[in-house]
């Protein structure tokens, strides 16, 4: 980040300054701290981070952002009334300082992988500051906000959300310039009660951008944002593979040993690109970053060699070949949207092929349901089903209806991995796939013969 003042901070934290120093970065783990620091102190579930204000001023903290307005510290500090909404203010008035583009990407499904196409498309031709890891929520993003640069001539930020008004509130600190909405799945709504909720609460993105003379960047094959086409204010630009009426839209996929081909049509001009990374549902993501490079004067040659550049990070959609089998690692999270999407991925595999799945979380009513659809959609794409967590069960008997006879339900990892070492061979396609607190990534680990 550009160095601020702790007055100033204080001003656009709506908090009052005692003491005076320069603030080069702003963190909230007392491990993140160094010369320069703003620590913020944020009260958690588990922890509060006021209790370790001492080891962030030991570790080197020049300043502190506190809500206990009757303590005193041995530094330079910003009193406020929550330092949640504070960090959020101090990003929003930090925000104004920069004059460039900013894109804004929710979605029930593929937000993370359309936030890096987007920010590999427009590195093509701008300085791109961009949303790293899963610093998409309320206290992720305003941290993301605050490492911009005044060398940096774009940026790309990703918003999560499980409530309303979360995004909202990240579209007031961040003021996008273009806001894209990916997919209406069914990820968080045991909060949001219906896909309907779950629309209504990603197009908070929307929130302003009218008025700020932005654009908003659709997927037209989602039926519940169609349908609205004609209440949402301002210029509106339509990706999608299925509905004609779309701007920006794909033909001739096909899935390629090494990811996707697809010919690739804008207003203005029709173009071959290939993906490196598996699933028709991530042609999608690729026309919504393809939107925003078109809008933002990305050319044809830039935005195929934006997309192709593009490698996931993490344990996020990774399919490769290892001690002679195919794995397809996508353990970073899932919604039945997403499972089913790996699915279909797993489906076109050689070999027999083993969907290795945990459950799926924030589901609330909808959870068994889920479950059994993900379970279904196992037919024709897996050849056995392993099952793992609170909602095996479910997954279990929606793959039994669809005719599968090869299904297992563990209880542990270890119990997991050891079945399928006797009896997936060389050759065999696998899936890991499951929320993250379902930590499929050990078992992948202990299949391989890796340390946990």
């Amino acid at each position: 980040m550009e160095s601020i003042l702790v007055s100033q901070a204080a001003a656009w934290a709506n908090g009052k300054a005692k003491g005076e120093t320069q603030i080069e970065n702003i963190v909230k783990d007392t491990g993140d701290v160094t010369k320069g620091s703003l620590f913020v102190a944020i009260k958690g579930e588990r922890f509060d981070g006021h209790d370790f204000i001492p080891q962030a001023i030991e570790n080197g903290a020049a300043a502190i952002m506190s809500s206990r307005k009757d303590e005193k510290y041995q530094a330079a500090t910003v009193y406020v009334d929550d330092t949640r909404q504070a960090l959020l203010d101090l990003a929003g008035g930090y925000r104004e300082q920069f004059d460039c583009p900013v894109v804004a990407i929710t979605g029930s499904v593929g937000k993370t992988t359309t936030r890096g196409m987007t920010a590999s498309v427009l590195s093509q031709n701008y300085v791109v500051h961009a949303t790293t890891g899963n610093l998409n929520n309320q206290i992720g993003l305003p941290l993301s906000v605050l490492g911009l640069e005044y060398r940096h001539e774009a940026a790309v930020f990703e918003m999560g959300m499980s409530a309303f008004g979360e995004i909202a509130s990240m579209v007031d600190c961040a003021k996008p310039t273009i806001a894209v909405i990916t997919t209406i799945g069914t990820s968080h709504i045991e909060f949001l009660g219906s896909r309907e909720g779950i629309c209504r609460a990603k197009m908070e993105i929307l929130d302003g951008l009218a008025a700020r003379g932005g654009i908003a960047v659709l997927n037209g094959d989602e039926p519940l944002l169609w349908e609205k086409r004609d209440s949402i204010y301002g210029r509106k630009i339509w990706f999608g593979i299925h509905n004609p009426d779309c701007e920006i839209r794909a033909s001739d996929i096909t899935g390629t040993s090494d990811g996707l081909q697809l010919t690739l049509h804008l207003p203005d001009a029709d173009f071959p690109v290939m993906l490196y990374i598996p699933g028709e549902h991530n042609a999608v993501n690729a026309l919504a970053a393809a939107a925003v490079g078109w809008l933002l004067g990305i050319d044809a040659d830039g935005i195929a060699a934006g997309l192709a550049a593009f490698a996931p990070e993490g344990r996020r959609q990774k399919l490769y070949e290892q001690n002679g089998f195919t794995i397809y690692e996508d353990c970073y999270n899932a919604s039945p949207d997403s499972m089913k999407a790996a699915l279909k991925v797993l489906g076109g595999q050689s070999g027999r092929r083993f969907a290795v799945l945990g459950s799926m979380l924030e589901l609330g009513n909808y959870a068994a349901q889920g479950h059994y659809e993900a379970g279904y959609a196992a037919a024709g794409n897996a050849d056995a089903v392993y099952c793992y967590g609170s909602h095996a069960a479910d997954i279990a008997r929606g793959a039994q209806q669809a005719g599968i006879t090869a299904i297992h339900i563990f209880d542990s990892h270890e119990a997991m991995a050891q079945a399928l070492r006797a009896d997936a061979q060389k050759g065999d396609a696998l899936l890991f796939k499951g929320s993250r607190g379902m930590r499929m990534e050990n078992v992948l680990k202990l299949f391989l013969g890796e340390e946990v």
